[in-house]
């Protein structure tokens, strides 16, 4: 919390952070609500996601629903990001799967309304790639989305705010 102390409800949520595994966003239209993202790191190689509601405890908040699966059994690359949609309101959120030994390896897109999270798309663009030791970063105005694994490469892909899609792949090696 702000406080620096476990929010209530908040022990055990599933997560490591030793990358970019777990991003916080907003709550469409309710501003006292954000999710967490997160990924468990582990054999199982879920996605989940938790509710925190910061209107409970004099504004210290509480979570009100933790670890609920978004993604089961599919291994996902070391990162996850977001970015709010060109609606001002929603919000898209990002991960890529990676194995090691990856055949595809798609871009999971989410969109983040609302009325909950929907799958939109799984995208492959660009060339596979293989290792999950990676990291996304947007350009200032959200329409290029750069992606680094750990063995130096680097893609970098236009990006459209209104539909969530990637496009016109650039590999820098």
């Amino acid at each position: 919390n702000k406080d620096h102390q476990i929010m209530e409800n908040g022990d055990s949520t599933v997560g490591i952070s030793w990358y970019q595994e777990m991003v916080i966003i907003p709550y469409p239209g309710n501003s006292m609500k954000f999710y967490l993202f997160t990924n468990d790191g582990t054999i199982t190689y879920n996605t989940y996601y938790s509710i925190i509601d910061l209107s409970f405890n004099n504004g210290l908040g509480r979570v009100i629903q933790k670890n609920v699966s978004l993604i089961v059994n599919v291994r996902m690359a070391d990162c996850i990001t977001a970015i709010k949609h060109a609606n001002g309101r929603d919000w898209w959120l990002y991960m890529r799967s990676g194995d090691g030994i990856i055949t595809n390896n798609p871009f999971y897109t989410y969109l983040v309304t609302p009325s909950g999270i929907f799958l939109d798309t799984l995208q492959n663009i660009g060339p596979v790639t293989g290792g999950s030791f990676v990291e996304f970063r947007w350009n200032k105005l959200g329409t290029k989305l750069a992606y680094v694994n750990y063995s130096g490469l680097i893609q970098v892909f236009d990006y459209d705010r209104c539909t969530g899609l990637l496009s016109n792949p650039i590999t820098i090696d």
